[in-house]
Parts: structure tokens; sequence; C-alpha cells
């Protein structure tokens, strides 16, 4: 077991940070000299600057008139806002970073170290949420938001606080991302902007293309409106080289006579006990691999050594491939019925599809039965563990993984709004947002095998900071043994059929009241947000195992024919079938009791060469399109259904609801102090933070004990709520005093709070997410929010117009970092938390969590095995 969540340790760690922005304009003033009285001047109703430099010169102006620390980035025309996407843009401010896509396009911000999730971004002042999963190939499930999906050509400015103010959404200790969408009073008039680029992945053999067109205007200074559409078609492919987890031998007591034996962990690959058949390299089947055999066949090294010295758990060459697309709209109505009236409606759309195609082949390193030779290692004392940078593993074994994938992420927002002046003194500002954000990823997966025992070597080499893997057959002399179709059949593999469904929903609402006193200007409001989000896992591999081989891959199945001869991993004759409701051919439809004869293997393993094909790269490609027709996996993924266990990305489904209600109090003023300009903000928030979440269950169904040879009810899911309530004081204040006219000192003080990782706050509850369900975590529903007291510094020299040099130095003292502590227990351990953890198990984990403990599997898989076994 792994991975359990504890409480927060309340002495917190510091963050220190220095940072400096430097933005200099050089400015040239012209003179001229007058020969003779010049002309009357003809009088100018206002003089408008365009272009990069006024868009430096309005980010410049909002920096210097805040009093706390914020950076601005604005368009200099519509539609011409920098970079392809929001991210990429915000990415231009100092402090803030990107994570990125394995195509490098920029993904996620984070501000001044901390992570994605403690950055709180919003949209036009309100909060949004994504539904989408971060990278493809991930499972993020924080609160960070996926900004590829919202192109700049869309936004006419984005502001990142860095230091808050009591009237701004609290949630983000590291700063507030405020993306402010174009508006037809952005530049009045009527416009039109047009966009056409070409782009190119130096890898990708396809060029795509990003544009934009967007249409404004205004009627009478008091009504306007924009429209515009934007899209992007990337065309990428990605390569690489993988370790999944690294492992040490598991050794047997025959193979170390050392007190420390397996003492340092990891232990996920076992070296035989004797010999097997066909391991090459002139060694001789049945001679026992003790300890003397491994000192003798590593020469140099200790036993310890080669004890602690690990490889790659799974270390594999990767290719991704595929498209990118995204298409986006926006609509914004704006109105100025008088002075006193400021309306305005936004709505943006956004759709984004990524269809990949990704295959590894992967050296089996966990579970695997290498035989090591001739192995060097990083270091003499291997006593904490040491790497293996050289050697030579007789009975090895590759398995290919092709995984397709089609991601699609649907977002819509609305957000009207309204500032009203009540009268010269007192102004009201209403908003109200919702936004609905819906996600779908279909990751089938086939997996191929060597076949153990058949003699092929690996050459290993972790010298060049990069592992290099060198498969040889050492019995036939064969060199391109990955890229051969006849060397993979299912051996031992699967096919998959996981999919993830997200939908995540957002409503708020805002209101404040600001009253301008001659002396100062007082700001009181409040705001109410409800965020939800539901995860769905969708699994059909038994159904689709049942499809492709007649018989389950992983699980043995309850009937008469239990020897799972008839699948792809047999040769056996047909016989009658025994397999899960309501899967194709095995004798059962609407629970009914009768089997029918089995029908057989769609794709038995004698045809799986049929569906590879060398390639260029180095090891075989699958025929997807050929493999999925004759597989039917079109049957298999129109029935899935929702379940308990985790996706293929190791996320767990659930549902998760936060409410917010939240006010505040706030002052602005301003006054002289030694002759200079001091301006100042100190304020008070106070939120009530209400949270519900579920956790999954799924009973067994009693009418399953009754069928006759195994047939199956399909399991219910069960929901079962928690929900805790907690509130916060966040006091704020900041000042900003000008030395001289262009020199500006600025001071802020503040107590900010990110919300914890809403995947660890289910109720106590265990969940595996490994096909041998031997890696768990455990949930805690009573951490609390992370704490943030803040302390910003900085000076900052304006040289005219656009141009400005600052510093700025700041000071985060954290607290509430949870941690993520590993136990190696055994089930029994769960029991003290009365989890019942059976309930988290997939038939598959079920049947292998039998096999790792030497026991006969049942024929009811219900029958779950117990803590004690």
């Amino acid at each position: 077991m792994n991975q359990f969540p504890t409480r927060p340790v309340r002495r917190a760690p510091q963050r220190l940070a220095v940072g400096t922005t430097l933005l200099a304009g050089l400015i040239a003033q012209a003179y001229a000299q007058t020969a003779a009285p010049a002309a009357p001047a003809q009088q100018l109703d206002a003089v408008v600057v365009t272009g990069i430099r006024a868009s430096l010169e309005s980010s410049a102006n909002a920096k210097r008139n805040s009093v706390g620390f914020i950076d601005s980035i604005s368009a200099e025309d519509m539609g011409k806002f920098p970079d392809s996407n929001i991210a990429e843009s915000i990415s231009r401010i100092p402090g803030v970073t990107l994570t990125r896509e394995i195509t490098g396009e920029g993904l996620q911000i984070q501000i001044r170290g901390l992570g994605t999730n403690f950055t709180r971004v919003l949209l036009n002042g309100a909060p949004v949420a994504s539904a989408s999963t971060g990278r493809v190939d991930s499972g993020s499930a924080n609160r960070e938001v996926d900004m590829d999906f919202l192109p700049g050509e869309l936004f006419s400015s984005v502001t990142v606080v860095k230091s808050p103010t009591a009237s701004m959404l609290e949630g983000g200790a590291a700063g507030i991302v405020n993306m402010r969408s174009a508006r037809p009073f952005d530049r009045k008039g009527l416009r039109t902007a047009f966009t056409l680029t070409g782009t190119k992945n130096q890898q990708a053999d396809k060029w795509g293309n990003r544009g934009s067109a967007l249409v404004s205007n205004t009627w009478d200074n008091t009504f306007g409106v924009l429209a515009g559409v934007a899209w992007s078609t990337n065309k990428v492919k990605t390569t690489g080289f993988e370790s999944i987890g690294w492992t040490n031998p598991n050794l047997l007591a025959s193979q170390s006579s050392s007190a420390t034996r397996n003492s340092t962990g990891g232990g996920n690959w076992t070296i035989p006990g004797t010999v097997p058949a066909n391991a090459g390299n002139g060694l001789t089947t049945g001679t026992p691999i003790n300890e003397a055999f491994l000192l003798a066949k590593n020469p140099g090294l200790t036993i310890d050594q080669i004890d602690n010295a690990i490889i790659p758990r799974l270390g594999r060459s990767m290719v991704a491939e595929g498209s990118r697309d995204r298409q986006n709209a926006i609509l914004s109505l704006e109105a100025r019925p008088n002075p006193s009236a400021h309306l305005f409606l936004d709505t943006i759309y956004g759709h984004k599809r990524n269809e990949f195609e990704r295959s590894d082949i992967n050296w089996v390193g966990r579970n695997g039965s290498s035989i090591p030779l001739n192995l060097q290692v990083d270091r003499s004392d291997c006593s904490n563990g040491c790497v293996v940078t050289k050697g030579t593993f007789a009975n090895s074994q590759y398995f290919l993984e092709y995984r397709p994938y089609t991601e699609d992420t649907k977002f819509q927002s609305i957000n009207p709004g309204a500032k009203l002046k009540i009268t010269d003194a007192i102004g009201l500002d209403l908003q109200a947002n919702v936004t609905r954000s819906d996600f779908h990823r279909q990751s089938p997966t086939v997996l191929l095998q060597t076949v153990l025992g058949s003699g092929i070597t690996t050459q290993y080499d972790n010298t060049s900071g990069v592992p290099r893997l060198t498969a040889t057959n050492t019995l036939t002399g064969a060199t391109d043994i990955l890229n051969t179709p006849s060397a993979f059949g299912w051996n031992g593999g699967r096919v998959n059929v996981q999919e993830e469904k997200r939908q995540v929903r957002t409503s708020g609402l805002r209101g404040a009241i600001d009253i301008d006193t001659d002396v100062v200007d007082i700001k009181f409001g409040g705001a109410y947000d409800n965020v939800s989000r539901r995860i769905q896992s969708l699994n059909n591999d038994n159904y689709w195992s049942n499809i492709v081989c007649g018989r389950n891959l992983n699980v043995f199945l309850p009937g008469p024919n239990t020897t799972n001869k008839n699948g792809c991993n047999g040769t056996g004759a047909a016989g009658s079938a025994a397999a899960d409701y309501p899967g194709y051919g095995t004798g059962y439809t609407a629970g009914a009791t009768t089997p029918l004869q089995y029908l057989g293997s769609a794709i038995p393993n004698a045809a799986v060469p049929g569906y590879l094909s060398a390639n260029s790269r180095g090891f075989v490609a699958l025929d997807w399109a050929k493999f999925a027709k004759d597989a039917n996996y079109a049957a298999a993924h129109e029935t899935a259904v929702p379940g308990t266990g985790g996706t293929n990305t190791g996320v767990n489904p659930g549902f998760f609801q936060e409410k917010v209600t939240s006010v505040f109090t706030e002052v602005n003023g301003e006054a002289k102090v030694f002759g200079n300009n001091l301006r100042y903000n100190a304020g008070m928030r106070y939120a009530t933070t209400e949270q519900t979440f579920a956790s999954l269950s799924s009973p067994a169904d009693p009418r399953n004990a009754t069928l006759a040879d195994g047939g199956r009810f399909p399991t219910p899911v069960v929901e079962s709520l928690t929900t805790t309530t907690y509130s916060n004081f966040l006091p704020s204040g900041s000042l900003a005093y000008n030395l001289r006219s262009d020199l500006l000192a600025r001071a802020s003080m503040s107590k900010t709070i990110t919300r914890a990782d809403p995947t660890s706050l289910r109720a106590l509850t265990a969940s595996f997410t490994d096909p041998s369900a031997q890696n768990g975590t455990l949930t805690n529903p009573d951490l609390k929010p992370y704490e943030s007291k803040n302390t910003d510094l900085g000076l900052e020299w304006y040289t005219g117009r656009e141009g400005y040099v600052a510093l700025a130095w700041f000071k985060k003292s954290i607290q509430g970092f949870t941690a993520t502590k590993t136990f190696n227990v055994p089930f029994s351990y769960l029991n003290q938390f009365n989890i019942n953890w059976t309930n988290s198990l997939t038939r598959d984990q079920r049947t292998n969590l039998y096999k790792s403990a030497g026991l006969p599997v049942p024929t009811d898989l219900d029958a779950l095995p117990s803590a004690a076994d």
C-alpha cells in the first residue's frame, strides 16, 4: 500500500524568492525650430495611439496605477493578443511559468514556483474550471485549469495579481489570473480582424494551421456587438524514452545470504530459481541460479550490489502522433445607455479534440524473470540503492502497448454583468456566471507480448543519460526481433476498454457597493460560487476480451472450462462458454442460465501477426482500423458502463461539489506624506466553504450466486456522500508610495488559501490502480486548505511611456502542505479504518491477488480474498 495523504504538518516551510522585471523603452523627443510665425494650431479632440507600443504603455500604466503587485498584458488591437493560446501569453509575465503538453504547447500556468493548483484562474472576474485532464495520457484531477482551449485572439487583456485585495475571490495562494475577453467598446466603431497562420511540428509529416475572424461595431456610443471565431489544427508527433518507475530484484533466499536481503524495497523483478529453457547466452537449462551463480555471472559485484541495483520497472520507447484541433466562438454585447450605466453579456464557446495514436515497446522489468549477466553499477556502496549502468539480461520479454486516444472537451461560458452609478458617490457592481465543461476520453488498449523463454536477450546501456535497449534472439541470431510481427502474440497479453467522462459545472453571483467619500473609498460586498465535478470511469474489459479471445485474458472465468485454453492464451478446442453477462458469445442474455455453444475467438493467437507490420521506428506497428473492425471494438465501446475502478491514467471516479459564500469589506484611499503621494488598500474577506464528496462502492448482486455456469448481472454503483464545512478570515493590505514622480515603492501583506485536492478529500477510501492491486491510495477527508502568509516588497522606476524597471522581493510562509507517505503493509492494515477495500477491486485485480498469494482462483470471483489471505 502507498500514498496516504496525511494531516498537514503545521510547521510551515517558507518559500523565498527575489524577482526582477526589466522593460525599458527609449523615448526620443523631437525639437523643431521655427523660421517664421506659425499658423494658428488646430485643436484636436483626442490623440489615439495604437500598435505594440500602445499595448506596452497600457500594461505599464496598469502596473503603475495599482496599489498592490500586478502585471498585465494588453492586446495591441482586436484579435492581436500574442501567442497561440492564452497560457503562452501569460507566460510572458515575470514569475509565471508554464507546464506544457507533450507537443510543447503551453497548457497550465504556475506563479512564483508553486504548483499549478495554487493559481486561481478567473474569466471576466468569475471562476472558471475545465473538465479536461491536463496532458494527453494524463489524469490531472486537481484544481488547475487547462488553458490551451482558449485562443489569445479572443481576449483583450490578462492581469496577474500577486498580492490580492479583499474584493478578489480567494483560493489562489500563489496568485490570481483574470482573463478579460474582448468587448465591442474596447475599440469603438466598425472593426474587423482576420488572421491565418501555417504551423509545422518538426517531427510531424503534415502542416497545420490556425486562424481567427472577428467583427465588432458600436452604435452612437451606446450599444455594441462583437462576434468572432478562432480555430487551430496542429499535426504533432513526439518520440522519446520513458521509465515507468524503477525496480531492483526480489532475491530468493538461495540467491543471497545477506542479512539485508531485499531490505531497500522495490522488488518487482524476480530472478528465476533455475535457468529456464531457451534462456540462451550459453546457459544450461535447469542450472540453479543461486548466490554463487549470480556472483560468477556478474564478476566484480557483491551480492548486496546485485540485490540493490535498479533497472527500469518498465523501460520503453514511445511514439505519439496525431492531431490537436480546436474551435472557438465568442459573442459579446455591451450597452452604455447613459454615463451611469454599463451593461455587458459575454459568451464563449470552445471545443478541443485530440486524436492520438500512442505505441510503446516495453522491456518487462516488473514481474519479469530476466537473468542478469555482467552487470555494472554506478557505485560501490549500494546500501541505499544504486543504478545499473550496463548489463546483459537473458530470458527477457517485451510487450507492445498500443493506445489510440480520442479526447473531446467542450466548454461554454455565459457571463452577464452591470456597473451602475446610483449617485455621484455610490456605485453598484453586479455579475453572474454560468459555465459548463464536458470531457470524454476513449483510450482502448491492445497489449501483445513476445513469448517468455524464446531466447530474447537485452543489452542494456544507461551510461549516456537515456537508457538504450537492444533486443536480440541468441537462439536464432535474429537482431530485429522487436520489428518482427511473428514474434508477438497474446501470450498473456490483454485488451482493455477503459473510458473516462467528466462533467464540470460552475455558477455564481458577485456583487459590491462602492461608496466614495471625500476622504476614502469604501467597498463592501459578497459572492456565492458553486462548483461541481463528476468523474466516471467506464469499463468493458471482460466484454471485449470475450469477443476478441472468447475467454478473458486476465480473469479465470467460472464454468466447466476454467483452463483458459480456448482464449488468446491457448490452443485448445472450442467448448462451452463461461463469461460475464452480457458478453458476446457467452451464452447469456438478460441473466439467462442456459449456456449456448462457445462461438470462438474473433482474433485467435495465430492471427495476431497479420495485424502487425515492421516499422521504421524500430518496433512493430498495429493496424488499428483493421483490428478494431475484426475485434468489434464498437460494440465494446457502446456498451461500456460506469464502475468504481480507476481509469487507465489512475484517476478514481466520484462526485465533488464545493459551495463558497464570502463577504468582504475594503478601504482604498490616498494621502500626502512628506509631500509625496501615498496610496493604500486594506480589507478583510471572510469565506465559508462547504464541500460534498462521494465515495463509490459496488455491492455484490445476490442474484449472481444462483446463476449456473457463471452467468452474471451487472454490478451497481452506489454513492456515499460526505459533507464538511470550514471558514477562513483573509486580511490584506497594500501601500504604494511615490518616492518621486518616476520612482515608486510598494509593500503588501496578505493571507491567502488554496483548498485541498478534491481527489484526496473523499471519505476514507482505498483505491487500487495497478492490475495486481499492489499499489493503493487512501484518501483523507480531514485535509484543510493550504494557508499562506505573504509579504511583498518592491521598487519600480518608470522611465517614460512604456518603459520601467522593477525589483520585487516576496516571502510566502505556507502551512498545510499534505505529505504523501508510503507504507508497505498487508491488507489487514486497512481493517483499522473500517474500509471495505474489496469493493475497490476489479475482477482482474481479484484474480491477480489470488494468484500472487498462491491461492486457487474461485469459480465465483465475488467470493473475495480476505485480509487474512
